[in-house]
């Protein structure tokens, strides 16, 4: 039997395609009355109509699960950043769902489903990255100092240097980087890194620095 309460769904997405094919496959489903909402002037939902679930891309999603949000236990983050940074910091933050662009419509609509039903629903492939992070041994502050060392190109050489550290002590915890990131060498480990997410980018200035340094130490 069809149910006779739809759920209301407002689709905050600012990817105005994605939107667009969210609300008719959603739409197609009949059991969701979805309404899509227009993200240009920068600003999420005010919540003054009454909303079952949230669909929001991250940045969008973030801003919905702050602590004055009529709608923070109602969010479901839907993008395309898979790195576990993002996706544990959008659970520290409230999220109730989170699921990666390319999902089935099933899916997405299991999902819709669990939060109004005041469940939580993860993706597999989320569930996946939040299974890495726990059984993960951590990087110590030191180990992530150095690591950064490595994104920006330095040798070991340089990052004694600049950590003022011995030679043989910079090895050892670029053996050990390597072992807890299970990275090969430090292409991999630098690759393995900005997958998860675990460091910025570094700034220009930065690069230009590191560039500076290795070019004194030759």
């Amino acid at each position: 039997m069809r149910q006779s309460y739809k759920v209301s769904v407002v689709i905050a997405h600012r990817d105005p395609f994605i939107s667009a094919g969210l609300a008719v496959s959603l739409g197609g489903l009949g059991d969701f009355d979805t309404v899509v909402h227009g993200l240009e002037s920068g600003q999420p939902p005010d919540g003054s109509d009454p909303v079952d679930v949230v669909v929001a891309d991250y940045d969008s999603g973030l801003r919905l699960l702050g602590p004055d949000s009529p709608w923070r236990d109602r969010v479901l983050i839907f993008t395309d950043r898979d790195s576990e940074a993002s996706i544990c910091h959008a659970m520290e933050q409230g999220t109730r769902g989170y699921l990666l662009l390319g999902c089935g419509v099933a899916d997405l609509a299991g999902a819709i489903r669990s939060i109004h039903a005041g469940e939580v629903a993860y993706g597999p492939r989320v569930a996946g990255r939040i299974a890495e992070q726990i059984r993960r041994e951590k990087l110590t502050q030191r180990e992530l100092e150095i690591l950064r060392l490595l994104i920006l190109g330095l040798s070991n050489k340089a990052i004694a240097f600049e950590t003022r550290a011995g030679l043989e002590t910079v090895k050892t915890h670029v053996k050990t980087i390597f072992r807890k990131l299970d990275a090969r060498n430090r292409t991999q480990a630098v690759a393995i890194a900005r997958r998860r997410g675990m460091l910025p980018e570094g700034s220009e200035q930065s690069r230009r620095s590191a560039g500076s340094m290795r070019a004194s130490l030759q």
